[in-house]
């Protein structure tokens, strides 16, 4: 019976691999962030037309969407640390 190497079961990749997971990380950080604040400012837009008042809800949205940014950066910055 032969013994596993020790660095066969580590997730980062060795040197001359490419780093797919940390790709995939900066990938789906990307997205999420971009997603967050699109919805936060389409919400608003809509909800100052359906209104018709001045920016306030489009600023409110704005606001929401980096917040929601900020915390799915927290969120996967934890996870990953994790593993």
């Amino acid at each position: 019976m032969t013994k596993p190497e020790p660095d066969a079961e580590r997730d980062t990749p060795g040197p001359g691999h490419p780093p797919t997971a940390n790709m995939g990380i900066a990938f789906d950080l990307g997205l999420r962030l971009g997603i967050s604040v699109v919805l936060g400012l389409g919400g608003g837009l809509l909800l100052d037309s359906w209104l018709h008042t001045s920016p306030i809800f489009t600023l409110i949205g704005t606001v929401l969407g980096i917040a929601a940014a900020m915390y799915t950066i927290w969120d996967v910055a934890n996870n990953a640390m994790r593993r």
